[in-house]
This record gives structure tokens, sequence and C-alpha cells, in this order.
């Protein structure tokens, strides 16, 4: 009965996350989370959350907006 229960529990937590990935509100979670990435050592995993083509968009706005090479 309780692997049953945590069997039940993934799968929903799951299908949950998968959901929450393909809405417009996932969409803006993962670019807030690309965009505070962008000034770590993990700017160029941020690919991973917003595709390549994004993450090179958000690297050109973050060097515009602080004035970096």
């Amino acid at each position: 009965m309780n692997l049953k229960r945590m069997v039940v529990g993934i799968v929903v937590v799951i299908v949950l996350i998968c959901s929450l990935a393909l809405t417009p509100f996932g969409k803006n979670l993962r670019i807030d989370t690309a965009e505070k990435l962008i000034p770590t050592r993990l700017q160029d995993e941020t690919w991973i959350l917003v595709g390549k083509d994004k993450r090179d968009e958000l690297i050109k706005e973050f060097e515009e907006k602080y004035g970096m090479p």
C-alpha cells in the first residue's frame, strides 16, 4: 500500500512539472531563471532552460545593460 502511494505521488509530481514546462507561466519562469544565471559561471548552460538563440539574446541584453564588451 505504501509503495503504491509513493508511485502515484511521484507520477503526479512528474505530470505537474511537465505540464508547468509547457505553459506560458513555465516559460516565463525558465526565462527569469536564465536571466539570473547569465552573470554567473553557468552562463553557457542556460541554453538548457531557454534554447541557444534566447540565451544569446539574454547575454547580449546583459552586456548592453552593464556596458560589457
